[in-house]
This record gives structure tokens, sequence and C-alpha cells, in this order.
């Protein structure tokens, strides 16, 4: 990781970390490539934190990026419980945050994690 997070409080609690730890491993687990390069950034908003987890493995279908957090849904022949993403999706929107994927350029995915800043 390169450069400064910001320090900013936001509207959550001590399971946080197990939003980013599920984000971070996934990053790693479901690489197909020889070396996994994950990138993480962080944009301070007005109101909002996005914190943005980048990899350059397989990417996730179009037609997968809604239902991968339901609860049980693994993607891409994936050995995983389906537990995880869905944790993540149950806490940001318990915290009033929001979690999404894209497609990052050139391959890979984004998993894009907004939080509303603390008051």
């Amino acid at each position: 990781m390169s450069g400064a997070v910001p320090d900013v409080p936001v509207r959550a609690n001590e399971m946080l970390s197990s939003v980013f730890r599920n984000l971070l491993e996934n990053a790693v687990q479901h690489n197909d490539e020889e070396t996994p390069e994950i990138t993480v950034r962080c944009v301070d908003g007005e109101e909002t934190v996005r914190v943005r987890i980048a990899d350059n493995g397989p990417g996730v279908p179009d037609e997968q990026k809604a239902e991968i957090f339901g609860k049980g849904e693994s993607g891409l022949g994936s050995s995983g419980s389906g537990i995880g993403l869905y944790l993540v999706n149950t806490l940001t929107d318990q915290f009033g945050g929001d979690v999404w994927v894209e497609d990052n350029d050139p391959k890979g995915a984004v998993f894009v994690v907004e939080l509303r800043k603390a008051a």
C-alpha cells in the first residue's frame, strides 16, 4: 500500500475489521495470478469515506456482481462457504454504508466500501 490512509472516524464498530479482513483475504485467495497484486485506496469525501480494494485476479462477471453478496453465494468455482461477502454486506449495511464491486482495468475486481463519517 502506498500513500497515507486518512485517519477519519466513521460510523462503525469493532466488527469493521471483519469487513476488510474478508475483502483482503478474498482478493488473495481468489486470485489466479502467480503474484497477486492488491491495491487499497481511501477517498475522503465530504460526508463519506470510500475504501477501494483492487486486485489483478479474474474479476467478477457482471451477472454475478449483485448476487455474490447473498448468503451462501460463492462465485467462479469457489470452495468458500459464501458467508464472507454476505457478512461484509450485512455489516456495512448495519453501519449505514454500502458495498459493491466494479471492474478493475485492465483485469480484476475492485470492492468498494462506503462508510458515513461519524458526527
